[in-house]
Protein backbone atom coordinates (compact mmCIF):
# COMPACT_ATOMS: atom_id res chain seq x y z
CA UNK A 1 0.00 0.00 0.00
CA UNK A 2 1.44 3.54 -0.90
CA UNK A 3 -0.42 6.69 0.27
CA UNK A 4 -1.02 8.33 -3.22
CA UNK A 5 -1.38 12.30 -3.08
CA UNK A 6 -3.13 13.79 -5.91
CA UNK A 7 -4.31 17.66 -6.25
CA UNK A 8 -7.74 18.99 -7.45
CA UNK A 9 -10.39 16.59 -5.77
CA UNK A 10 -8.88 13.79 -7.62
CA UNK A 11 -7.88 11.05 -6.20
CA UNK A 12 -6.14 7.61 -6.92
CA UNK A 13 -6.10 4.41 -4.83
CA UNK A 14 -2.94 2.71 -4.04
CA UNK A 15 -3.76 -1.19 -3.74
CA UNK A 16 -0.91 -3.37 -2.51
CA UNK A 17 -0.76 -7.29 -2.96
CA UNK A 18 -1.67 -9.25 -0.16
CA UNK A 19 0.90 -10.27 2.40
CA UNK A 20 1.36 -11.90 5.32
CA UNK A 21 -0.04 -9.90 8.96
CA UNK A 22 2.82 -11.91 10.45
CA UNK A 23 5.56 -11.26 11.71
CA UNK A 24 4.96 -8.25 9.81
CA UNK A 25 3.29 -6.61 6.71
CA UNK A 26 5.02 -3.21 5.61
CA UNK A 27 4.25 -1.40 2.38
CA UNK A 28 4.76 2.23 1.93
CA UNK A 29 6.19 5.33 -0.69
CA UNK A 30 7.65 8.43 0.05
CA UNK A 31 3.94 10.07 0.84
CA UNK A 32 3.60 7.05 3.79
CA UNK A 33 2.78 4.00 4.49
CA UNK A 34 0.91 0.93 6.40
CA UNK A 35 2.57 -1.36 9.15
CA UNK A 36 0.78 -4.49 10.66
CA UNK A 37 2.41 -6.88 12.68
CA UNK A 38 1.66 -9.77 14.59
CA UNK A 39 3.98 -12.16 16.66
CA UNK A 40 2.24 -15.32 15.42
CA UNK A 41 -0.44 -17.64 14.89
CA UNK A 42 -3.46 -16.52 17.00
CA UNK A 43 -1.72 -13.37 18.43
CA UNK A 44 -3.31 -9.51 18.37
CA UNK A 45 -2.46 -7.56 15.33
CA UNK A 46 -0.86 -4.22 15.99
CA UNK A 47 -1.30 -1.75 12.45
CA UNK A 48 -0.60 2.18 11.68
CA UNK A 49 -0.61 4.43 9.25
CA UNK A 50 2.41 6.59 9.07
CA UNK A 51 2.92 9.71 6.46
CA UNK A 52 5.56 12.44 5.18
CA UNK A 53 6.02 15.20 7.24
CA UNK A 54 3.74 17.55 5.04
CA UNK A 55 0.62 15.16 6.06
CA UNK A 56 0.98 15.30 9.92
CA UNK A 57 -1.17 18.25 10.75
CA UNK A 58 -4.07 19.47 8.54
CA UNK A 59 -5.12 15.96 7.74
CA UNK A 60 -8.62 14.61 8.01
CA UNK A 61 -8.39 10.45 8.57
CA UNK A 62 -10.97 8.11 7.73
CA UNK A 63 -10.13 4.58 7.89
CA UNK A 64 -11.79 1.10 7.99
CA UNK A 65 -10.84 -2.33 8.84
CA UNK A 66 -12.35 -5.73 7.83
CA UNK A 67 -11.56 -8.80 8.81
CA UNK A 68 -12.40 -11.56 6.20
CA UNK A 69 -15.16 -8.72 4.96
CA UNK A 70 -16.33 -7.95 8.19
CA UNK A 71 -16.30 -3.86 9.71
CA UNK A 72 -14.29 -5.14 13.36
CA UNK A 73 -12.99 -1.35 13.02
CA UNK A 74 -13.12 2.60 11.48
CA UNK A 75 -11.05 5.54 12.60
CA UNK A 76 -12.23 9.65 11.54
CA UNK A 77 -9.89 11.74 13.20
CA UNK A 78 -6.78 14.02 12.96
CA UNK A 79 -3.88 12.31 13.54
CA UNK A 80 -2.25 9.41 11.55
CA UNK A 81 -4.73 5.67 12.83
CA UNK A 82 -3.25 3.43 14.60
CA UNK A 83 -5.37 0.44 16.38
CA UNK A 84 -4.77 -3.49 17.20
CA UNK A 85 -6.99 -6.55 16.94
CA UNK A 86 -7.40 -8.46 20.07
CA UNK A 87 -5.66 -12.21 20.41
CA UNK A 88 -9.43 -13.73 20.25
CA UNK A 89 -10.59 -11.96 17.52
CA UNK A 90 -7.28 -12.33 15.57
CA UNK A 91 -7.86 -16.21 16.29
CA UNK A 92 -11.31 -15.94 15.52
CA UNK A 93 -10.06 -14.88 11.48
CA UNK A 94 -7.00 -17.12 11.18
CA UNK A 95 -6.27 -17.19 7.53
CA UNK A 96 -8.84 -14.78 6.41
CA UNK A 97 -7.72 -11.61 5.08
CA UNK A 98 -7.48 -8.23 7.62
CA UNK A 99 -8.16 -5.28 5.27
CA UNK A 100 -7.55 -1.31 6.33
CA UNK A 101 -8.45 1.25 3.60
CA UNK A 102 -10.01 4.81 3.56
CA UNK A 103 -8.85 8.00 2.38
CA UNK A 104 -7.61 11.11 4.36
CA UNK A 105 -7.79 14.58 2.93
CA UNK A 106 -5.02 17.26 3.59
CA UNK A 107 -6.49 20.73 3.22
CA UNK A 108 -9.16 21.61 0.91
CA UNK A 109 -7.35 19.61 -2.53
CA UNK A 110 -4.87 16.58 -1.60
CA UNK A 111 -6.66 13.76 -1.12
CA UNK A 112 -4.43 10.61 -0.15
CA UNK A 113 -6.71 6.87 -0.56
CA UNK A 114 -5.23 3.41 0.56
CA UNK A 115 -5.83 0.21 0.69
CA UNK A 116 -3.53 -2.94 2.32
CA UNK A 117 -4.32 -5.99 2.90
CA UNK A 118 -3.02 -9.06 4.34
CA UNK A 119 -3.41 -12.73 5.66
CA UNK A 120 -4.03 -13.29 9.16
CA UNK A 121 -1.81 -15.87 11.01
Amino acid sequence: MALVGTISGCSQTAVAPVGHCSPQYKVGAAEGGLTVQQAGKGKAITWGIYVAAKYKTGTTWHVTVRADGTKIDSKNQAYEPHGSVNAARAAKYSGKILEISGSALHGKDDLLTFDGKCKIA
